[in-house]
């Protein structure tokens, strides 16, 4: 019996003003672990967060990802078990679905014992998951920068402090088809000028650790404006996490999660924000992680 597991984090993509450039990795995960059969089965089991979302195991996304891999080789193993216990909440902004997808590519090319390097992998999870800041985030963890230009996708992991981060994820139900078409095909120049001149001081105090200038740096005008109307509540929970003491709060990839930085105080910060969801008659749920700098990991066993 040939077993593979893949430990994945969460991804906090669209960091800031680092609109599709900057991706941050942290400490809530997913594991998957798929392994062979001696039938022809292909059998998802799934807990945690998210459990049951998809019905039929075939249309989980790592299912998907792995069907991806066999059509591309043209091969596939007789039979599959997959158990995924995922930590990460679903349509949240915090990168599950990416997650997913990379531990599907992985797994599979594992159980085919094909020999990718790092780089395809990361550049065809990259191409069939749509999903590339995530992804790259998620495989390399800590602080990335990735760009598509062309066909080709480019990325750096870069240096990342020891941080901790504050999550506050408020229970939406209409959110994701919401903000399908919010964001506008063209913006001011003097917007992106904003967002541009930040990216790269903003990389500089991810690297040292310092939240004073994250706080300063953290803002964003292409992206967080045309979301926040959809979230009940935001402008009041900012105001609120900031005056319990966080030096920068902004939305995790397209939200609804939204993120805070502190130096100290991170309890009493997260119960704020939870407060300040439930004083707009929203409902909330917090967490306070470290940045996860390893990213993933696999580990496998065979067994006669």
């Amino acid at each position: 019996m040939y077993k593979v597991k893949i430990t994945l984090p969460a991804t906090v993509t669209n960091l800031g003003p680092g609109l599709n450039s900057l991706g941050l990795a942290i400490g809530l995960h997913t594991t998957v672990e798929v392994s062979q059969r001696d039938d022809e089965q292909f059998i998802v089991e799934t807990e945690g967060e998210g459990a049951g979302r998809y019905g039929i195991g075939l249309r989980h996304p790592v299912a998907l990802a792995m069907m991806r891999v066999f059509q591309r080789e043209e091969q596939a193993t007789l039979g599959v078990n997959v158990r995924i216990k995922n930590m990460i909440p679903l349509t949240s902004g915090l990168g599950a679905e990416a997650a997913f997808w990379v531990a599907g590519i992985i797994g599979a090319h594992n159980l085919m014992k094909i020999n990718y390097s790092r780089t395809e992998m990361i550049e065809m999870a990259a191409q069939v998951s749509g999903m590339g800041s995530q992804t790259v985030t998620s495989i390399m963890g800590g602080v990335t920068a990735s760009v598509m230009s062309g066909d080709s996708f480019i990325y750096r992991a870069l240096p990342a402090a020891s941080l901790r981060v504050i999550i506050a994820l408020p229970e939406l139900d209409r959110y994701a088809s919401e903000i399908a078409r919010v964001k506008p095909e063209r913006v001011a120049l003097t917007d992106a000028l904003f967002n541009l001149s930040r990216v790269p001081l903003l990389v500089e105090a991810l690297r040292l650790g310092d939240l004073d200038l994250i706080g300063e740096l953290m803002d964003d005008r292409l992206h967080i404006p045309y979301l926040k109307p959809h979230i009940g509540g935001y402008d009041h929970v900012v105001e609120m996490a900031r005056r319990a003491g966080a030096q920068a709060v902004t939305l995790s990839g397209d939200g609804p999660a939204v993120i805070a930085f502190a130096k100290q105080n991170h309890k009493m910060i997260a119960t704020t924000m939870e407060v300040a969801f439930e004083n707009s008659g929203i409902k909330a749920r917090t967490w306070i992680v470290p940045v996860d700098t390893q990213g993933i990991v696999i580990s496998i066993a065979s067994s006669a």
